[in-house]
């Protein structure tokens, strides 16, 4: 069972990642809660009027690429909702308390009582009392957690007794000096340990993110793990850039077959063969919309949105576009999805000299992302189908019937800016050839995801890109949280792109176009450059243990010089290293 609780307020785009479903959030009153998961949302979705648009199709949004990639049928964006919200009208997305074991705070008593998933109440103990008070308790800080995502309350007795006899156990909880290590009693046996938080245990396989589902067979072992703790959820999310659809003569008609929640239910039913009533009546409604169009541009629009369906999304599509003349400002009166005003990189007077080969402003842009999945401890690439059932609970189908409730994943939309960079591939893949043999490179290109076909060259990139987004959000200012990274890494290309990422914030300094003119990017990248040169926590960061600052396996980065925050990160912070850049200008002879 899960009902609606105490009512706290999350972004929209946040319930994609970072609070995105299995992950651990704070209510108000401070209770832990894991968000839940669209299997348990849809049992708060509200009941619209017959003949009304339904609360799914207003939310969904489409990304043909996605789709193939995720193998659903559209995505929906997490509702938005008055504060308070309205019974009936408004979509809560419902939560579920995590851990359930509370610990009392009097010294006297200690004892642990287990809490109902549905109670967001602040604890009371419910075996010691002040007259009629009790006294309050506390969610103990340490849980279970696997790489499959599972997650569940220690066993504090079982720990405690390690298998011997004990007839009434009554454990008591204390902290100490680390939350990580409490002290364990039995009042009855008189048995006492304090907890190792680096043992491990076999995973119980528990999803309480969907509540009332039975626990899976895990063969994976579970580490004990802080609630708090940076490696308790990494999202795996899915992104694309919405690029202008080839063959496609009338965007607004585009916009309008993708977008609109009025056409959404008419388009699957025509997903099974073109239906003249359904030809027709998506003609009438475009009508209603203002939009002018027959019934042949229709099925041309159809048949070019389709070409595009069995396709995941393409990086080098992306990159095709972005440094292309074809989508300027001037082209086109309506208001495009990208927009793209290529610069004369000769103009740029930066260390890099001839190594950039290619600067673009971009004024708009438009990404899709998605939530595909999660994991704990490590970041791992997304995995569709695991990540459905950690969404739905269930299998993924081979097929969706017709007005099918649990044909989507999470997802959000979001418009911004950006700058791209491009560096000279020849120059880069000689660098590369000779960087492979560094071990310190390879320590760092090994935890580089597979988003780059080239770990060493995709280091590079990533560290410069951390480096330049570090110096252009003070001069944008956009704060770095709204800041992202797109990295595009192939077999004959090297470049990133920073743009905005969140939708709701505004750059108060003009944004990051205005950025992209040669006299101050050119400076911008010069100082990001030179910030590769040192760090505030030097020798430990650029030297020490690789350990130091970080969840990393290679030392040169740490939250003084590399690290921004998770969800404007690619890797999680992972696969950084100043000493490439340091390296490569060496190499630029600079």
């Amino acid at each position: 069972m899960v009902r609606t609780m105490f009512v706290a307020t999350i972004r929209r785009g946040h319930v994609i990642s970072p609070v995105g479903p299995g992950a651990l959030t704070l209510l108000p009153n401070r209770v832990s809660v894991i968000v839940t998961a669209p299997a348990a949302w849809m049992r708060s979705l509200p009941d619209r009027p017959a003949g009304s648009i339904g609360v799914l199709d207003e939310l969904s949004i489409t990304d043909r690429h996605l789709q193939a990639a995720t193998l659903v049928d559209r995505f929906v964006q997490p509702p938005a909702a008055e504060n308070p919200p309205v019974r009936d009208r408004d979509w809560v997305l419902p939560a579920a308390r995590f851990p359930l074991m509370d610990a009392c705070v009097n010294p006297q008593c200690q004892r642990l009582i287990e809490r109902d998933n549905t109670d967001s109440n602040e604890g009371r103990c419910t075996h010691c009392a002040i007259g009629r008070r009790r006294w309050p308790t506390f969610q103990v800080a340490t849980v279970l957690a696997c790489q499959n995502g599972h997650l569940a309350d220690i066993d504090w007795s079982g720990v405690l007794h390690d298998g011997e006899p004990c007839a009434a156990p009554q454990v008591r909880y204390s902290v100490g000096a680390s939350p990580a290590r409490p002290r364990l009693k039995c009042e009855a046996c008189h048995r006492e340990v304090t907890f190792d938080p680096e043992q491990d245990f076999p995973c119980p396989g528990e999803r309480p993110w969907l509540p009332g589902a039975g626990a899976q067979d895990c063969q994976l072992r579970a580490r004990p793990l802080e609630r708090s703790s940076t490696t308790m959820y990494y999202a795996q999310q899915l992104s694309a850039l919405t690029l202008p659809v080839a063959g496609a003569t009338n965007p607004t008609l585009v916009h309008a077959l993708l977008d609109n929640p009025a056409l959404a239910p008419l388009l699957r039913l025509d997903a099974g063969g073109r239906r003249e009533d359904t030809l027709a009546e998506i003609v009438r409604i475009a009508g209603r919309l203002g939009i002018t169009t027959t019934r042949d541009e229709v099925v041309a629009h159809l048949d070019a949105l389709g070409s595009e369906a069995s396709t995941p999304p393409s990086r080098e599509a992306e990159l095709d576009a972005l440094t292309s003349d074809e989508y300027s400002r001037h082209v086109t009166g309506h208001l495009p999805d990208l927009i793209v005003e290529r610069q004369d990189p000769a103009g740029y007077a930066t260390l890099l000299g001839d190594t950039l080969t290619g600067v673009s402003a971009v004024p708009r842009l438009r990404e899709t992302r998605i939530l595909a999945g999660f994991t704990r401890i490590e970041p791992a690439p997304a995995d569709p189908p695991r990540g459905y059932e950690q969404m739905w609970g269930k299998e993924h189908p081979q097929t969706f019937s017709a007005g099918a409730r649990d044909d989507w994943l999470p997802g959000y939309r979001v418009y911004g800016e950006g700058i791209l960079v491009v560096l000279d591939e020849q120059t880069c893949q000689t660098w590369a050839a000779t960087a492979a043999h560094d071990p310190r490179v390879l320590d760092a290109a090994v935890e580089f995801p597979t988003i780059a076909l080239d770990p060493v060259r995709g280091v590079l990139a990533h560290t410069m890109a951390h480096l330049l987004m570090r110096a252009l959000a003070p001069q944008s200012g956009y704060p770095l949280p709204a800041l992202r990274e797109r990295l595009f890494v192939s077999d004959t290309r090297t470049a990133f792109l920073i743009y905005t990422a969140a939708g709701d914030i505004d750059g108060t300094l003009g944004g990051l176009v205005e950025l992209a003119t040669p006299d101050r990017l050119a400076l911008l990248l010069d100082e990001a450059i030179n910030s590769a040169d040192w760090c505030s926590t030097d020798p430990v960061c650029g030297e020490g243990h690789p350990h130091l600052g970080g969840h990393g396996t290679a030392p040169g980065a740490c939250h003084h010089c590399l690290y921004v925050p998770e969800t404007s990160c690619e890797a999680f912070n992972q696969g950084l290293d100043r000493k490439l850049v340091t390296d490569f200008m060496r190499h630029l002879g600079r």
